[in-house]
């Protein structure tokens, strides 16, 4: 059945090509979520990919399977659009938090989407929200690496074909990545080194009291257990949430302003949140 549909989908049966693209979609879809994380970014570098790969059907050569060429697609897309980038810092979402401290406008769109009653601070999906956040500060080769092999559990041998990278390159790629993020964690997570300066989780959490809310927080300070985490983590109930946070942190970082100090004092004490 597949190689029909490709017989088809080369002769112009863009049908065919659809079904094709179908069983991939959601993978597709996570895998540029988890490398540029805005919402409307990710859903146009995922749209202008599939039609790159439509109007490259005709010279696929079936090398590899199908569901790998078009994931090398929009896998590289994605890479291509992050390279085109500024480059995020790893404390954006402290230049975020710190710019809802002082903004009225900022504070007030946070606390209207928590107080939605289908709203539910859930830690395993913040934790998700802030890899691809603090991922956004590594280089896009390397952050793709991480993603396929981390995220996504691609064998070494697939992520190697997806990114048209030799075993050896992915290993150091996926290392240097592995590293980056092992050390910008350390010094910004709240959760896992006793130096970081991010509490949002714990900001969120006080915010949400009342709700019933999955609360307890992991011991994330194992990358090992961090990873395992971001790999099961699904978009749930604070999607809305983080989709806000993407669209504003996106427009911090594009201009590179804002503290990365942290001064908003959220989640430090019982009464410090301000959003």
């Amino acid at each position: 059945m597949p190689d029909d549909l490709i017989s088809r989908a080369k002769q112009g049966d863009q049908a065919a090509f659809s079904e094709l693209v179908k069983a991939d979609l959601p993978k597709l879809r996570r895998i540029v979520r988890k490398l540029v994380g805005h919402p409307e970014d990710s859903e146009d570098i995922l749209q202008e990919a599939l039609a790159k790969a439509w109007s490259s059907i005709k010279g696929y050569q079936q090398r590899a399977s199908f569901s790998t060429w078009v994931t090398s697609i929009v896998t590289r897309t994605a890479i291509d659009h992050l390279r085109a980038q500024k480059r995020w810092r790893a404390q954006a979402q402290v230049a975020y938090a710190n710019a809802c401290a002082a903004s009225e406008e900022l504070a007030g769109e946070v606390i209207g989407t928590m107080s939605d009653p289908e709203f539910q601070f859930q830690i395993q999906e913040h934790i998700s929200y802030c890899f691809t956040c603090v991922g956004r500060s590594l280089p896009a080769d390397e952050q793709a690496a991480l993603v396929l092999r981390d995220v996504m559990d691609l064998s070494a041998r697939e992520a190697a074909n997806v990114l048209g990278i030799s075993d050896a390159v992915l290993r150091h790629r996926l290392s240097a990545a592995r590293r980056a993020m092992q050390d910008k964690f350390e010094g910004l997570c709240a959760l896992v080194g006793k130096q970081g300066i991010c509490h949002q989780c714990a900001g969120l959490k006080m915010a949400a009291e009342g709700k019933d809310s999955r609360n307890n927080f992991p011991d994330i300070s194992a990358f090992a257990d961090r990873m395992a985490i971001v790999r099961l983590s699904e978009p749930g109930s604070m999607t809305r949430l983080h989709d806000i946070f993407w669209r504003r942190t996106k427009e911090i970082e594009e201009t590179g302003t804002g503290s990365i100090d942290p001064v908003s004092g959220c989640g430090e004490e019982e009464s410090a949140c301000e959003t």
